[in-house]
This record gives structure tokens, C-alpha cells and sequence, in this order.
């Protein structure tokens, strides 16, 4: 009798320690996980916000204004369009009319008044007035307009030549408006050109570029010839360098020079169509291919806004270009639609050639939407390990609703008899001190 009771007790008391193992190695799993998913959120979480931070390109309505809501808006056309420089003007307006129509206007100041001094009357002299010469008023720029900026450009290549070296069809981008505000590329020497420059010969190259031409990047004013015709070097940029960026395009020399040098004397234009161009008064002409990139920087009160009204503005159809909101593109719901496509991304029905910072962003979407996917899992499972721990504490609970609502009751009663013994026995002893003192 006593062996059996001890094997029956013995066996218990294996089945309570294997019971008890088996719950605390449970436990820490799931701790085990609970932190590595928590890990993978964090660092996934701070590596895209570290890729994105690498996309300067794409960033330049945070860099524009601290004082309001910006957006910035790419525009590609495909290559059996012919965008021109009048284009520009014309959407440029029409852009700033639509901005306008929206309710898009200057925030008002609410120092304004009181800080406005006394108004200054400009006058002319007897003499202006009795010009001949017809005084006529300067426009001024309105607040949307200092509130925009618009970039555009072409791609094409070019025979850049230095003394006995010649780069044949180097890969060239033709840039007018503010194109290096929105492409602020790291300089080793010199400087950026403007692109409303009267003067149109001055280029940008890249590290690659001045090295197989001068041996050298301090070449800042060196001449060179473009096509036959001298251009100038204005500065040197360092160029990206990794698989993504690789693959985008930048394993050529890249030359940034003036939209209308590369129109004249580049040797090809990237698109399907081509216009004959006059160049000189002698009759010489070019074949121009026109515009295909266009990037404007505006006012965007309301999500969306600035991309649906620069399409508008462009007045393109939607298999003649590519509308891309490039403030909104990396936010997790537009990633989550990269993942949504992401079989068939790559499957592109429109003939657009897109330039390489465009197929740097598109290749770094991809990446972003896979982490965003993994941070996604790892969110989900902390969510479950969390839920799955609060049934569980709620089913083992050895509590219920009426005895927390006992407990606080009796509490409270406790509270108030306390609260009473202290003011009787304060009463007491200011009845004391009183008395005390009418005996003196």
C-alpha cells in the first residue's frame, strides 16, 4: 500500500513539474518572439525611414517651406508627345489658375496690421512724364508663383570632346528652370549653372566624366566641346554608387548642360518623335524630341491636390503620361499598393523612358514595400501574442466584477471613517485648546 501511494505521488509529482516546464518554456517562447517581432518593427522601421532619407530627389517639398502643406508632382510624358518649352508656360499657368480656383491663397498674417508702417507713394518726375518713352508697369510676382518652382528636362546623349579625348554618346540630361533645386546633387568642385541663364554653355559632369576627360575634377572653366561647339565646366558632382543606382542608369557618364544645347547639338534625342529646329540664321537646323520630365513644387492644402491639378494642368490623357505624387509615394498606404502590383509592376504599357532618379525611387519602392510587409507581420503577431495573453489572463482571473465593486466599496467606507475619527478627534482638540485658554 505505502509503494503504491508513493508511486502514485511520485507520478504526480512529475506530472505538476512537467506540467510546470512545459508552461515556462511556453512563456518564454512566446517572450522570445514577442521581442524578436518587436526587434524587426523597430530596425525595419528605421531602415526605410534611412533609404528614404537617401532620395533627395524626391524630397524637395520638405526642403521648399516649413509655413504650409507642400507637394511635389513628376510629370513623364511618353515618347510620341512633343513637349515644348511654350508647353511650360502654358501649364505653368494654368496650374497657378487651378491652385487658385481650389482656394489655395496666402495664409493671412495676424501681425500684419499691426506691424504695417506707413505706405510709401512712388512718384515720377516732370521729366518722366514728359518722356516719350512709354512707362510701363512692372508685374509683379504673385504668391503662388513665389510659392512654385518647376524643373523640366530631356534626355539625349552627346559627343563630349577635351583636347585629343573623346567620350562618344555620353548620356546626357538637357535641363532648363530649377532643376538642381530639386536634384541637389553633392558637388566636388565648383557649382551648379542656372537654367534661365541667357547664356547656354555651361555643363555639370560627374566624377566619371572628368576623369576620363582631364585626369582631374579641379576643372572648374575648363572649355570643352560639345558636338563641335565650346561649352564651359561649371562644376562637378560626386554620382551615386551602388546595385539599385547602378541598374537605374549611372554606370555611364552623366553631363548636365542646357535644354537648348542638348536640342542643338546633341546626337539623339530619347524619344519617339522629333521636330525639325532651327538653330542658326545661316539655315542650320536640329532634330529636338521635346521635353519629357517636369517636375513642379507647389502649395498642397489637401492631400492629392497638387498631383490631380498638375495632371489637369498638363492636359494629357493618361496613356500619354505618368502623374506621380513624389511626397506621398513612400507613405505605407501607397506601399501597400506597390505590394498590391507587385507581380505585374513591372509590366509598363506606356512608352516612357524614364529618367534615372525616377528608376532610382521605383526600385527603392520595391524595397520599401517589402519592409513595410515584414513590419506589417511583425505588428500583427505582437497584436496576437498581446490579445492572446489578455484572454488568458481574463480566463484565469480569480477576481470577478462584484468583488472588485466589494472591494471598492469597502474602501471607500474605510476612507470615510477614517476621515471622520480625524475630524472628531481635531474637534477634540480644539475644544481643549479653548477651554485651556479660558482658564488663564
Amino acid at each position: 500500500m505505502k509503494l503504491k501511494e508513493i508511486l502514485d505521488n511520485t507520478k504526480e509529482y512529475v506530472q505538476v513539474l512537467l506540467k510546470n516546464f512545459i508552461s515556462v518554456k511556453k512563456n518564454l517562447v512566446v517572450s522570445i518572439v514577442f521581442a524578436v517581432m518587436f526587434l524587426i518593427y523597430v530596425v525595419t522601421g528605421a531602415y526605410s525611414k534611412a533609404l528614404i532619407s537617401e532620395l533627395p530627389d524626391q524630397l524637395e517639398a520638405d526642403r521648399w517651406s516649413d509655413s504650409m502643406r507642400m507637394a511635389q508632382v513628376s510629370i513623364f510624358t511618353t515618347q510620341d508627345q512633343m513637349i515644348t518649352e511654350n508647353d511650360i508656360k502654358r501649364f505653368s499657368y494654368t496650374l497657378e489658375t487651378k491652385l487658385v480656383d481650389a482656394g489655395v491663397t496666402e495664409p493671412e498674417d495676424e501681425d500684419e496690421d499691426e506691424q504695417k508702417g506707413p505706405e510709401i507713394v512712388e512718384t515720377i518726375g516732370i521729366d518722366e512724364m514728359n518722356s516719350e518713352e512709354e512707362q510701363l508697369p512692372q508685374k509683379e510676382e504673385t504668391w503662388i508663383q513665389k510659392m512654385m518652382a518647376i524643373s523640366y528636362s530631356a534626355q539625349g546623349t552627346a559627343s563630349i570632346s577635351f583636347e585629343n579625348r573623346t567620350l562618344d554618346n555620353a548620356s546626357v540630361i538637357g535641363v532648363a528652370g530649377d532643376f538642381f533645386l530639386f536634384h541637389p546633387m553633392i558637388l566636388v568642385n565648383g557649382g551648379y549653372f542656372d537654367g534661365d541663364d541667357l547664356m547656354k554653355d555651361r555643363l555639370v559632369i560627374d566624377e566619371d566624366t572628368a576623369w576620363q576627360l582631364f585626369g582631374s575634377t579641379d576643372i572648374v572653366g575648363q572649355q570643352v566641346l560639345v558636338g563641335g561647339i565650346p561649352h564651359y565646366v561649371a562644376g562637378v558632382v560626386k554620382k551615386d554608387t551602388g546595385r539599385i543606382q547602378k541598374a537605374a542608369g549611372l554606370s555611364n557618364c552623366y553631363v548636365f548642360m542646357s535644354l537648348e544645347s542638348l536640342s542643338r547639338y546633341g546626337t539623339s534625342i530619347l524619344s519617339g518623335r522629333y521636330d525639325s529646329k532651327e538653330i542658326s540664321e545661316d539655315g542650320a537646323s536640329a532634330m529636338d524630341g521635346g521635353i519629357n520630365c517636369i517636375e513642379v513644387v507647389c502649395p498642397n492644402p489637401v492631400n492629392g491636390l497638387a498631383a490631380k491639378l498638375a495632371g489637369e494642368a498638363i492636359g494629357l490623357d493618361e496613356m500619354g503620361c505618368t502623374v506621380i505624387d513624389n511626397t506621398d509615394r513612400f507613405s505605407p498606404f501607397a506601399l501597400f499598393k506597390v505590394l498590391k502590383s507587385f507581380g505585374t509592376r513591372s509590366m509598363w504599357s506606356k512608352a516612357i523612358f524614364y529618367p534615372y532618379w525616377e528608376n532610382i525611387a521605383r526600385g527603392y519602392e520595391d524595397m520599401l514595400a517589402v519592409l513595410l510587409f515584414f513590419r506589417a507581420v511583425a505588428l500583427l503577431t505582437m497584436a496576437v501574442i498581446i490579445a492572446v495573453v489578455i484572454v488568458n489572463i481574463y480566463r484565469h482571473k480569480k477576481w470577478t466584477v462584484r468583488g472588485i465593486v466589494n472591494y471598492l466599496s469597502d474602501k471607500k467606507y474605510d476612507l470615510e471613517v477614517s476621515y471622520k475619527q480625524r475630524k472628531a478627534e481635531k474637534n477634540v482638540l480644539n475644544a481643549g485648546n479653548l477651554t485651556d485658554g479660558g482658564e488663564e
